[in-house]
């Protein structure tokens, strides 16, 4: 997917793909119009980061189900899986509409219009919806479209061919191994076989580490319990504090939730001394490592379970959408968090299971460019005067996870002294959220993940207070010629003085 460096389009999609999850979003005005949902920038998105951004196949394919029953126009979203729609009817108690579809696909909708935040949100945070090339297949075989776009079939048993290779990059066994249709149901699936062990037990008290990427937080904060609670140490390198907070909580102790290295400062906790102390208290640990993938590190001997993107470096065409859970064999909790995961994992669709097969074929040479230009990029960036601050991966506990010493993730957050609209808008690369891929993404994250706290003073203080700046541009490293990619990021700093 190597680009060339350009500006790119409002609203198109990287490389072209008819189902690709980043669509440009080219200036900060049109980050902030995308955030306010301004006509100006909705009306040309029918592609994007997909739970943010429906599909235009999955919404010409809910239409054409409104029209079938009866309910044109409604507020609704098409949900794939029996337990996210009796969850969802549980939580609006009774405030929903049902229609069952297809053979385990539901149409659904609020009774009440001010429950539509919050069912929207639901289907956002737990990745329950559906899949662009179902929705593609789908729309063919009700004879709305003459026939699906053209891909380039995986020749084998894709299911298997994933489960093997993450049963390489892992080394759990297959069993131990749950694919899912996004990194949030893995991580919602996951956090649900916790819930389920932990609740039987009595343990009511989550522990979040470090500032976690939006929906996860989200999951955390709206889904626990009654009687569960959630606290939190913000800044994941405080391993003394995070000690003294676990020990705290005692036999309530549920599990502690952590990415690492963090999104989006990169900041790695000391796995190892956390671990152990959960494990003393009889909690679990979930670790997220999608920052650097699992080619990348080894988590999984320190967690109960590890949630994490496949979108991400795995998924690196950018054009698939897909996750996995796995259970360490070695908890205490394997046997009831299997159980638990399985009630709430969403199995890829198979058209994605292929997909997602042919990319990782060659990801790991992928992988490998883009952190040697990571390498690279992060030792300019930390020389260059128009930069104040650099976030990248490194240090003692990034080393003891790393998989090969020295790494450096392809992902790096820069605060600049000059203007960041000045930067972005220079910038001729594509731009919108997600990241490894094999093309450079860029993202003035803070933006596009907590909108509502960069536009108050109060919410920019409550970021800078967890040691995030409001400003922070992400730039994701892809594989382009590193000689033409930092002469583009030179240029563009220039233009932010």
């Amino acid at each position: 997917m190597e680009t060339s460096f350009r500006q790119y389009a409002l609203g198109e999609r990287v490389a072209g793909r008819a189902h690709a999850v980043v669509s440009s979003l080219p200036t900060m005005a049109d980050v902030r119009a995308y955030e306010e949902q301004d006509a100006r920038v909705w009306s040309v998105l029918d592609s994007g980061y997909p739970r943010f951004v429906e599909h235009v196949w999955v919404r010409e394919l809910r239409s054409f189900y409104l029209e079938r029953v009866g309910r044109a126009g409604a507020s609704s979203a098409l949900v794939r899986g029996k337990a996210a729609h009796l969850a969802l009817h549980a939580l609006l108690e009774g405030g929903l509409w049902s229609e069952p579809v297809e053979a385990g696909l539901y149409l659904v909708g609020p009774e009440r219009e001010s429950d539509a935040a919050f069912f929207h949100k639901y289907i956002q945070h737990t990745g329950c919806g559906l899949s662009s090339r179902e929705a593609e297949d789908l729309l063919v075989a009700n004879g709305v479209r003459a026939a699906a776009v053209e891909e380039t079939e995986f020749a084998g048993n894709a299911k298997e061919s994933v489960l093997a290779e993450l049963s390489r990059l892992t080394g759990a066994a297959a069993e131990n191994i749950y694919p899912c249709a996004s990194g949030m149901n893995a991580f919602y699936s996951a956090f649900k076989g916790i819930q389920t062990v932990q609740a039987a037990r009595g343990r009511t008290c989550w522990l979040q580490l470090g500032w976690l990427y939006v929906d996860s937080g989200s999951v955390l904060e709206k889904y626990l319990g009654a009687g569960e609670h959630l606290e939190r140490c913000l800044h994941s390198l405080s391993t003394e504090a995070i000690l003294a907070k676990i020990e705290a909580c005692g036999e309530a102790l549920a599990a502690v939730v952590v990415e690492c290295p963090s999104n989006p400062l990169l900041e790695t906790a000391d796995l190892a001394a956390i671990a152990a102390a959960v494990r003393a208290q009889g909690g679990m640990l979930l670790v997220d490592p999608t920052i650097a993938s699992v080619y990348a590190v080894d988590v999984l001997p320190y967690a109960d379970v590890v949630a994490t993107s496949l979108t991400k470096y795995a998924g690196h065409k950018a054009d698939v959408l897909a996750g996995a859970v796995i259970v360490n064999a070695e908890s205490p909790h394997a046997t009831g968090l299997r159980s638990g995961i399985a009630d709430w994992q969403l199995v890829p669709y198979l058209r994605d299971f292929g997909r997602l097969a042919r990319s990782m074929r060659d990801a790991p040479e992928k992988i490998a460019v883009m952190q040697a230009n990571a390498a690279r990029l992060v030792k300019f960036l930390k020389g260059h005067p128009a930069v104040k601050q650099v976030h990248a991966s490194g240090g003692a506990a990034f080393e003891e996870i790393a998989k090969v010493k020295g790494i450096v993730v392809p992902l790096v957050s820069v605060v600049l002294k000059g203007s960041l609209e000045r930067f972005y808008d220079a910038v001729r690369v594509m731009k919108g959220p997600s990241f490894g891929a094999d093309c450079t993404l860029l993202c003035p994250f803070m933006y596009l993940a907590h909108y509502d706290l960069v536009r108050s003073e109060a919410g920019r203080e409550q970021l800078r207070a967890a040691g995030i700046e409001p400003d922070l541009i992400r730039i994701a490293i892809g594989t382009e010629d590193y000689a033409e990619l930092e002469a583009e990021i030179a240029r563009a700093l220039e233009a932010s003085a």
